[in-house]
């Protein structure tokens, strides 16, 4: 299926821009901090540990040593909710990243099920903007519609007006095959999301 190639080859990239967008924290947060809450929240978020090396870095600018053992037990125990099949199938319904971080005894389960969910959140999307241009296309047909008689009045004799009036049905016949094309994407991918939709509740129950 092609969204799932989509999904496999976007995935490296949306990491990547995870990672180099992360946000880490303020001097003041890090004098405070409680490290495994810290780790904790990062765990259920599914941060890889590279985001650690972000707020230590930061966190050794204001002066401040991590407690790393600590970090990493919070971490270890946000990341066994988070690799619950179920989570899996909510990270990719919602259009999440998955960063490879659970361990080797969940990793297959988490990733297919997020794999999965994610190709359904993929079509979806894909839906709705075939949805939002047919709908466009429509528009566009109506306006033509409606101001044909302003165009064809404004022209300024008979040769003008046949010009006016062939350029009005060339752009009408031009929308019309758009919807016709756009109205087949539409079936072909409504089509994919059922069939995606169904694999994704065999593999959820």
């Amino acid at each position: 299926m092609a969204a799932t190639r989509f999904v496999r080859l976007a995935m490296p990239l949306s990491i990547g821009l995870l990672m180099a967008s992360c946000a880490t924290m303020s001097p003041e947060e890090c004098k405070v901090a409680d490290w495994a809450q810290v780790g904790q929240r990062d765990g259920l978020d599914g941060r890889p540990m590279s985001y650690f090396g972000s707020r230590d870095e930061d966190c050794a600018k204001a002066g401040v040593h991590i407690n790393i053992g600590a970090y990493k037990q919070g971490r270890d125990e946000g990341l066994r909710s988070y690799c619950r099949p179920d989570n899996a199938v909510r990270v990719g319904l919602s259009g999440g990243n998955y960063a490879g971080v659970c361990p080797p005894e969940t990793e297959a389960a988490f990733q297919h099920r997020y794999e999965a969910a994610r190709v359904v959140y993929v079509l979806r999307n894909d839906v709705s903007a075939v949805d939002e241009r047919i709908d466009s296309l429509e528009r566009r047909l109506r306006d033509l519609h409606r101001g044909e008689e302003k165009r064809l009045a404004d022209a300024g004799g008979e040769e003008q007006r046949k010009a006016v009036r062939k350029s009005i049905d060339d752009e009408r016949r031009q929308i019309r095959a758009d919807i016709s094309e756009a109205d087949r994407r539409l079936r072909r991918l409504r089509d994919e999301l059922r069939s995606a939709e169904f694999a994704l509740s065999n593999l959820r129950y």
